[in-house]
Formats: structure tokens, sequence, C-alpha cells
């Protein structure tokens, strides 16, 4: 029996230390998760916190309109190295043709001239393709000052407004220039290799298509700064149409701030991207043949496209990301360039976003616009490039003193029998 007492007792002794472990843990582990719960909600609260002061509680519109601060930088695209005049000899004649939209077109024209410097070529005219979508001929001479644009470059290259003819054996006879497809984004390696090698052989070539056919990134800041001379100087619409611009935008600007957007959803972008699960099975059959007829064969998943990010915006995507960004319902937007395709559709809910749209008609219902408003001069006149978008600076006068130190004869130079003059067209 004393045994048997004596048993219970040690086991009653051993259940009560047990009993007092399993309480200190179960206090342990309700500290714990209050503990948890505690950081949780304080961490949360800071987020929350965080989260409301960044998010402004009204849009400053004066700062939303502001300029882009440039931080003290300004665009400059005079040389700053040592650029050597062209020579009074070439190699030959390039011709191009740039096509695609007015945006691509100068892109193009912007690396022709390059291609041209490249090559110590003579550089014709180049060609605006404008029948494919445009169904306009205007060409370069319909909408750039062509004077301004051999006259601005005289110092890069020189440009013939056509391949002249050259007497042989006492005739006449005309250099006709050797087509070649250049590759995308093709390298300068490429031109002054095989391009170079057809052009001495044959005394011109002519590569076309030419959009996107120069490679971007070179390694060479002298090359990229006579790109910008292009673009931002060279450039330059005939006056009829900066006229026609300056008029539109002095009429928006007079009613106070309005954003000029081009949406960019027109058929030959669709086409290209081959963004079609978005439409009408007649709609569709009308971008696909477009596509068949304007662009390279190419296998495509057309449903798959617009999930992979190749297509362009709707409008009311644009419109959603424009209202994200604090534009509201009364911002004046002034559509620009060409005609969307899916019409009403496509454009209702954008105008329920932004009711106040302006386009060409609604500016100026004058009959000379009218008569400017389609094809390449309608897309010149609505490009609208404002005189505070590139400072002025004097890139020529620069030039000229780099030519003078050169101690080339300027008036001999002038006279080169290499550079059409205007007297003779």
């Amino acid at each position: 029996m004393r045994r048997r007492l004596g048993h219970h007792r040690q086991h009653g002794k051993q259940g009560g230390v047990g009993g007092r472990g399993l309480l200190w843990k179960l206090l342990i582990a309700v500290f714990v998760v209050l503990l948890i719960c505690t950081l949780s909600l304080l961490f949360s609260a800071t987020i929350t916190a965080t989260n409301g002061s960044n998010a402004p509680s009204e849009i400053n519109v004066e700062k939303l309109w502001e300029s882009a601060n440039s931080g003290g930088w300004r665009p400059s695209s005079s040389p700053r190295t040592d650029w050597p005049s062209p020579p009074k000899e070439t190699k030959g004649y390039l011709r191009v043709r740039c096509n695609g939209g007015l945006n691509q077109q100068r892109s193009a024209i912007c690396n022709a001239v390059l291609a041209a410097r490249i090559m110590n070529a003579t550089l014709v005219l180049p060609e605006l393709d404008a029948n494919s979508f445009w169904h306009d001929d205007s060409g370069f001479h319909g909408i750039y000052d062509v004077e301004h644009f051999i006259l601005s470059l005289r110092f890069d290259l020189r440009i013939v407004e056509r391949i002249p003819e050259i007497r042989k054996n006492g005739k006449t006879k005309k250099i006709k220039a050797f087509q070649l497809r250049p590759p995308r984004d093709a390298p300068i390696s490429w031109y002054t290799t095989e391009a170079l090698e057809k052009m001495e052989e044959h005394g011109a070539i002519y590569l076309t298509p030419f959009s996107h056919r120069l490679a971007e990134e070179i390694d060479n800041p002298e090359y990229q700064r006579l790109r910008c001379r292009v673009n931002y100087h060279a450039l330059r619409f005939k006056p009829h149409i900066m006229k026609l611009s300056e008029s539109i935008v002095d009429k928006l600007r007079s009613q106070g701030h309005f954003m000029a957007i081009h949406l960019r959803f027109e058929m030959d972008m669709l086409a290209f991207a081959g963004c079609f699960d978005i439409f009408s099975p007649a709609e569709q059959k009308i971008l696909k043949k477009y596509r068949m007829e304007n662009f390279a064969k190419k296998t495509l998943i057309y449903k798959e496209r617009r999930a992979i990010g190749k297509c362009p915006l709707t409008p009311e995507e644009v419109g959603l990301l424009l209202r994200a960004m604090g534009f509201n319902n009364s911002t004046r937007m002034y559509l620009a360039a060409g005609e969307l395709f899916g019409g009403e559709h496509f454009m209702k809910p954008f105008r329920a976003l932004f009711p106040h749209l302006e386009n060409h008609s609604s500016v100026d219902s004058s009959e000379e616009l009218a008569a400017n408003a389609r094809g390449l001069i309608g897309s010149a006149v609505d490009y609208m490039n404002p005189d505070d978008k590139c400072p002025s600076e004097n890139v020529m006068q620069i030039l000229h003193s780099q030519l003078e130190s050169e101690n080339m004869d300027s008036e001999i130079y002038n006279q080169s029998d290499s550079v059409v003059s205007l007297a003779e067209r």
C-alpha cells in the first residue's frame, strides 16, 4: 500500500509540473500571436499614412502644364570636334525612298544624310513614298523647303535634286542607280562595304525601302549630332504649311491650355502590327487585305498580338492613361493627323472622357486649310513644331568658322559642280 500511495503522489507531482509547463507554453504562444498582430496593424497603418501623404489631394493644374525641367541641359547639334567639310569629289550618288508616316520619313531622311556622309556620297533629294497609304504625290518639294535644306547642310555633304546626266564620247548618258534593299538597322560597316562597293561600280545606288535602315545606336557623337541638325534645323516645312500650322496653334492657345494628340489608331499601323482581334469580321477583312498588299509576308498569331504588347493603344486606353495622369474632362484636345480606323465605335469612349475635342475643321474652316488638310501636307500641318521646341543656335556660323579654318575658298566651294544651284532648277 505504501508503494502504491507513494507512486500516486509522485505521479501527481509530475502531472502538476507538466501542467504548469503547458500553461507557460500557451501563454508564450498567445503573446507571440498578439505581438505579430500588433506589428502587422502598425505596419499597415504606416503604409496607409505614407500612401496618403504621397497621393495628392488636388492636382496642381499649372504644374501639370509646365515644361519638364531640363536640369541645365540644352539642345545643341553643332559639331564639337573636328568636322571636315565634304570633299569636292564624291564616290557617287545616293538615292533613297523613305516610306512610312511623316515621322518615319523624317527619321529616314536623317539617316540618308548620315549614310551619304559616311560613304562620301552625293545625296539625291530623298523621295517620299506617298502612294501606298497617303495617296498623295506631294513629295519632298511639296512639303519641305528645298532651298533651306540644301543650304543648311552644305558644310556636311553635297546634295542634288536629281542625278545629273553625263557626257561620254560626245553623247549624253543617264546614270542608272543600282537598286539595293538595305538590312533593317544596318550597321555602318554595311554602308562602307557592300553599299559603297555597288556605288563605285555603278556610279549611283538606290536604297529602297529606307525606313529604319541605319542603326540608331552609333558610337560616334558627331554622327548623332548630324542627325539632329537635319531633323531640327534642315527639315523645315514650306512657308504656307508653317503659316497654316502657326494659325492653328495661335487659335488654340488663345483659348488656354490644350493638348495635341495623335492616337495612331490607323489602318496602316493596325495592319502592320497584325492587331485584328478587336474588330468586326468585315473590318478584319479590310486590315488583312491591306497587310497582304503592303507588307512583307510574316506568320503572326493575331489573337496573341495585343496580349504581348504589339498593338497600339485603343483611344479609350489612351484616355484612361491621360485621366490617371491628372488631365480631367475639361481638358481641350486637338486630334492630329490620320483618320481613326473603326470610326465612332472606338472614339465614343474617348469622347466621353474628354468631350472638348478639336480638329482641323473645328479650329479653322477656311478653304485654304481644307485644301491642305489631307495626305502628307495635312500631316505636316499637324506636325506643329513650335518655336520653343528646339532653341535656336548658330549652327551655320560654327560650321562656317570650321570651314574657314581649313583655308578653303568659300567662293570656289559654292560654285562646285556637284551641287545643283537654285538657278539651274
